[in-house]
């Protein structure tokens, strides 16, 4: 059987992952080259005799900056402009608002921004602003921006009590505690190796110690294998359907995935248990904010260039 490519410890946990910093990211990119190409391109105060800047030259015919600024703008530029002005807008009206950022308010966003879509991996989250050419100064403003939009959004939203106690009958399910196993596992390439394993923590070998030296997944290999707290749905199938049947302190094994064969125990258990709506008022409260945030950011939008005075140079 043909194993995945991709370390164990990235792919065993099917999460679903924000996808809005992605999009962030993209438009990002494009905004940096375009505009960079842009701010070259001004004219400046005085005619300049200096001659047209040479980017490339294709069979002997040249290129210009003028024709590779040309080129970009027509495939994304507008857009991007579009995007320089809509932040414009917001930070004009933040600043009439005396709104601003923290360092501490933006330190806490990029932190829960690698822990949400990266959990907590600051070197693939770098990795992937190297991948689209982004600097982090650049992502920093990014995510300042939409901090700031955040705040006037929540100028607008007053949640009354029989508007949050209706939210959570109706969405009860989003509140419950679901059942969850904590476990660790030792990931070998062959079912020989795992019998060998077996054999080891039958004879009283330390699981920890045994994971260290034999496991495969490089994510957690040197912490025992530890996998954390998880519930249904999140681990492959297999792998889920013996962790959820062990007991707490029991080994099972081996079991087959597409990643090897895992040798599990369960090293702690939580059982399912019904919200109370005081105990979670507060989440209930978030989870009404980020179901009107984006409606109401897009109003606020909207009226901005409503009222703006705008003219396009170019």
């Amino acid at each position: 059987m043909e194993k995945d490519k991709k370390p164990a410890g990235e792919r065993l946990q099917e999460l679903a992952k924000p996808q809005l910093l992605l999009g962030v990211i993209a438009v990002l990119a494009l905004a940096v080259i375009v505009l960079s190409v842009m701010i070259v391109q001004q004219p400046s105060a005085e005619p300049s005799e200096e001659p047209i800047q040479v980017v490339a030259i294709v069979n002997g015919e040249e290129i210009s900056r003028n024709d590779l600024f040309e080129a970009m703008y027509a495939q994304g530029g507008q857009e991007v402009l579009d995007q320089v002005i809509t932040r414009k807008l917001i930070t004009q009206l933040a600043e009439e608002k005396e709104m601003s950022v923290s360092e501490d308010e933006l330190e806490e966003e990029i932190k829960s921004i690698i822990d949400e879509s990266f959990q907590g991996a600051e070197d693939q989250f770098e990795m992937i602003l190297e991948q689209y050419g982004i600097s982090m100064d650049a992502f920093r403003e990014d995510a300042r921006l939409n901090l700031l939009v955040r705040k006037l959004a929540m100028e607008e939203i007053d949640i009354s009590e029989e508007e949050a106690e209706e939210y959570f009958e109706e969405n009860r399910h989003l509140f419950d505690t679901e059942e969850e196993v904590e476990a660790r596992h030792i990931l070998v390439e062959s079912l020989e190796e795992a019998d060998d394993v077996m054999s080891l923590l039958d004879e009283g070998e330390d699981f920890a110690d045994l994971a260290s030296e034999y496991s495969t997944d490089l994510s957690n290999k040197d912490d025992g294998g530890n996998l954390g707290f998880f519930g249904r749905g999140m681990m492959v199938e297999e792998f889920e359907e013996e962790a959820f049947s062990l007991g707490i302190g029991e080994v099972g094994g081996p079991v087959e995935t597409t990643f090897g064969f895992h040798i599990i125990e369960v090293t702690d258990r939580r059982e399912r248990e019904e919200a109370d709506f005081e105990d979670v008022r507060e989440d209930v409260e978030e989870a009404i904010i980020e179901q009107q945030v984006p409606a109401i950011i897009n109003d606020i939008v909207q009226n901005l260039y409503e009222e703006a005075d705008i003219e396009y140079i170019i």
